[in-house]
C-alpha cells in the first residue's frame, strides 16, 4: 500500500491525466492497478532517498506527498510512453529535490535515525572494546 500519495491525491492533482494515462479500454474505469503499482513505485523511490531518516515516517510531510504524486504520474506514463516534455522537467526536478534532501541540503524537519557522532575532523570514530587476540599467555611457548 503507497504511503506517500493516494489515489485520491492523483485524481485532485489532475483527474484528466490521470483517466488519460490509468484507463482500462476494456472498462472504461480507472485501473487500480496501474494506479498503485505507480504509488507503489513513488514510494521506493522516495525511501531510496531518505536514508538518514528512520523509515516508516511517522508523518509524511507535504513536500514528499507531493513528489510521489509527480513521480507516480511520470510511472503511469512512462507505462504506455507518453511521458511529455513536462512530466520528464518534473520528474527530474523530484529527483534533485530528493538528493537534496538525502545529502541534507533540505530537511523534512523529521527525525533522523540513529548515526554514529562525528568527531571535529568529520571523521566517524568507532570504538569497540575486544578480547586481545594475542596475550602472555596465548603466545607462550611461541616466542
Amino acid at each position: 500500500m503507497a504511503v506517500y500519495a493516494t489515489k485520491q491525491d492523483l485524481i485532485d492533482r489532475d483527474e484528466s491525466m490521470l483517466w488519460n494515462f490509468a484507463i482500462d479500454r476494456t472498462t472504461g474505469e480507472l485501473n487500480d492497478t496501474y494506479i498503485n503499482q505507480a504509488l507503489e513505485q513513488a514510494d521506493d523511490e522516495i525511501n531510496s532517498f531518505l536514508t538518514r531518516y528512520a523509515l516508516p515516517l511517522a508523518t509524511v510531510p507535504s513536500m514528499l506527498n507531493k513528489l510521489a504524486i509527480t513521480i507516480a504520474f511520470y510511472w503511469l506514463g512512462d507505462r504506455d510512453q507518453q511521458v511529455t516534455d513536462l512530466l520528464e522537467k518534473r520528474y527530474q526536478q523530484a529527483l534533485t529535490t530528493l538528493r537534496e534532501i538525502g545529502s541534507g541540503k533540505r530537511d523534512l524537519g523529521l527525525p533522523q535515525a540513529d548515526k554514529p557522532v562525528e568527531t571535529s575532523l568529520g571523521k566517524v570514530e568507532l570504538v569497540q572494546d575486544n578480547e586481545r587476540l594475542f596475550t602472555r599467555k596465548s603466545l607462550s611457548g611461541v616466542l
